[in-house]
Parts: C-alpha cells; structure tokens; sequence
C-alpha cells in the first residue's frame, strides 16, 4: 500500500468542509449506476464539497443538473487484450491519484470493483477510499474475484447494496457496511391513469434475461391483446450484446409476439415510463440491489421478478406489493396474468410498494448512513 502523501489537506480543519469524489468509468449513458452517482453527488451537497469524477471523456454526461461538479480523467480505455486492460488500470489510476492530491480529496467513493482496486493501491492512505459495488457479489469474473480479494484489504470501508452480499465482503475488507440505495419521494399517478404495459428497465444482455421474460409473458399477452410488453434501455451501442440481441429479435417471432414487444432507448425521463406502466417484470439472472426496481415501487408499480441470488428478494414482499418467484417461468406468467386481470389487486399492492420505498429507501435515513461512515472513517472509528 501506497505510503501517506504529507502534501495533501484533508479533513475538516480550519473549517474547510471535507471534499468527496464519487468516481466511475463513465457519464455517458443513462443508467441506474449513473442515476445513482448524480444522485449522491447532489446530495451530499449538505454535507461535503463534492465532484462527479469520470475515467471517461463527459460527452454530454447524463443526470447533469446545474450546480453539479462533473470532472473527468479524460482517459478512453483500450480493451483490446488483458494486458492493455491492466495497463489502462495503472494510467487511470495514476492520474486519480494526481486529481485527488491536486483537488485535495479528502475521501473517493469508488465504483465498481476495478475502479475500487485501482483507488485502493494507488490512492494514499490519508484519503479515504470506499468501494461500492452495485452487481452481485459473485457475478465478476474468477480473476477480478482474486484481484479483488488482494486489493480490499487496503479499501479504508466497502459498501455492500444487500444484506446477503455482507458476509462476503467482509472475509476480504476491513469495514463493510450495508446501505441500499434510495429515490426521492415520489407522488405515484393514480391506477387508474395508467396503460396496460408491462414495463422492464435495463441492458439487453444474457444477464438482464429479457429471454425468461419472453418465455414467461407468451401465454398472459396472447391471452390479454390489450397488453404489451416494453423494454426500456437496450440496443445502445456498447450497451447490449448483439448475439443476445439477435437471439431475443428471434425468440419474438418464434412465440408470435411481434408488435406485443417494444424496445425504447436508455432515458433520462424514466419516470415518464414509471408513470405509464401498470406492472414492472423483472427477468434478471443476477442483480445487486436492483434501482429500477426500487424506483418502480416508488410509482406505485406493482412487481413480479425472479428470485436470483440476491437484490429482488431484499425488495419485493411477496403477496403484498408483488411476487418473487422461483425459476419457473409457468408460475411467473400465472403471478402476472393475476395482476393483469386484476385492477383491485394492481391498485393495493402499488400502494404497498410505495408506502414500502417510502418507509425503507427513502434518503434521509440512508445519506445519515452515508455521512456516518465518511465521518467514523475520517475519526479512525474502523
């Protein structure tokens, strides 16, 4: 570990208010991760001095809202072979290091489990360094797994989405504290103003399983014609496997769904497709703590997903503001067809899902966490 650099500032002395990075790859699209660091940014505001700080180049960063500080490394990664890959690491993180000693940071919060490597051995030790996932924990590939288990150790704290992930980080991390992500209080549209769609949110890869969607919502949109099924985010470049894309183009025809599916890209405005939705279906085979689904519940959308191994399960209550399910596409088409038959039912378990994100991810309760941790690490409370 990098020894203390003695020329950087930090804490609150002389009055100075401390100075946060939230740190990512990039702004550039329109996304949970990337909701959620504006979101933090701005919040934080009460607190500390912030800045949004991208690797990649701020071409017409999403989320942007005046009075935010969005920097970046300016550095495009090259991804052409594992040595580039690890190579594009240690440039990025040498020029981290040089914005946080030239910005006087006192404390990164770093996400993604690379970015969070790279911040923990490049970063000195008088700056704070958190990692904070937002996948699964198991979900990264066996040799970031093992990278990660080396460079955590020297991570001053580690944020953990669930409570199921928790006892995993703690066996390579020092401090690890659970804290969810939160929405702002939202007035949810009435029931009865909203259209007979089936909403999903989310990149069209093998991991999202708009597949399992597919296969599970055949039988309740040829039996509900009225219905349709829409995915919001996928098909933007770099955003969406092709193979899997051509794959899911296929299966539409093959279950005789044409015109019963839309595709709309990532947007800014995705409460605009909350506030349409009647019902959001999630088909993912790994998650973190799912935003979207949060955010749905927060508009009063009741919620059907697969159980996978963590995220939907620390959200939705089944029977009471809507139904996980096992991997079983049958009884997820029947918990759908419920609630598409059923407006009373829609109605009750929306107004659960809200006064639910209302009552456990709301922001002050959280951001309290949030400042708690920033402040006990710069207190050496670890």
């Amino acid at each position: 570990m990098p020894d203390e650099d003695p020329n950087i500032s930090h804490g609150a002395a002389g009055g100075r208010r401390r100075r946060v990075a939230i740190f990512l790859s990039d702004m550039t699209f329109a996304g949970g991760i990337q909701r959620v660091a504006a979101g933090l940014t701005r919040d934080f505001q009460p607190w500390y001095d912030t800045v949004l700080l991208t690797v990649e180049p701020l071409k017409s960063p999403a989320f942007y809202e005046a009075g935010l500080d969005f920097r970046s490394l300016n550095f495009l990664r090259n991804a052409s072979s594992r040595l580039r890959v690890l190579y594009g690491l240690f440039v990025a993180g040498r020029r981290l290091r040089r914005f946080v000693l030239q910005n006087k940071i006192d404390t990164v919060v770093a996400i993604w489990y690379d970015w969070a490597s790279v911040a923990a051995l490049l970063l000195p030790r008088s700056v704070k360094k958190i990692g904070w996932e937002h996948i699964s924990y198991s979900e990264p590939t066996e040799t970031w797994q093992k990278i990660r288990s080396r460079t955590y150790r020297y991570l001053d704290a580690v944020v953990s989405l669930t409570e199921t992930d928790l006892p995993a980080f703690e066996k390579i991390a020092s401090k690890v504290q659970c804290i969810p992500n939160y929405v702002p209080a939202i007035e949810p549209d009435p029931a009865d103003a909203r259209e007979n769609i089936l909403l999903t949110v989310g990149h069209l890869i093998s991991r999202k399983g708009i597949d399992r969607l597919l296969l599970a919502l055949k039988q309740p949109l040829l039996d509900n014609p009225t219905w349709k099924l829409v995915v919001v985010g996928g098909g933007e470049k770099g955003r969406a496997d092709s193979g899997y894309l051509d794959s899911v183009m296929t299966l539409i025809q093959t279950l005789q769904l044409q015109g019963r599916v839309e595709f709309h890209s990532a947007t800014e405005r995705i409460d605009d497709w909350y506030s349409r939705a009647s019902i959001y279906v999630m088909g993912s085979r790994m998650e973190g703590l799912p935003m979207v689904l949060i955010e749905a519940k927060a508009h009063g959308l009741p919620a059907v997903a697969f159980d996978c191994p963590t995220g939907p399960r620390e959200i939705i209550r089944t029977g009471v503001d809507g139904f996980l399910v096992d991997n079983d596409s049958d009884e997820f088409g029947r918990s759908v067809a419920k609630l598409m038959n059923d407006a009373g039912l829609r109605r009750r378990m929306g107004t659960a899902a809200a006064k639910d994100v209302e009552e456990r991810f709301s922001p002050q309760p959280i951001l309290a966490k949030w400042v708690n941790l920033i402040e006990s690490l710069h207190a050496n409370k670890i």
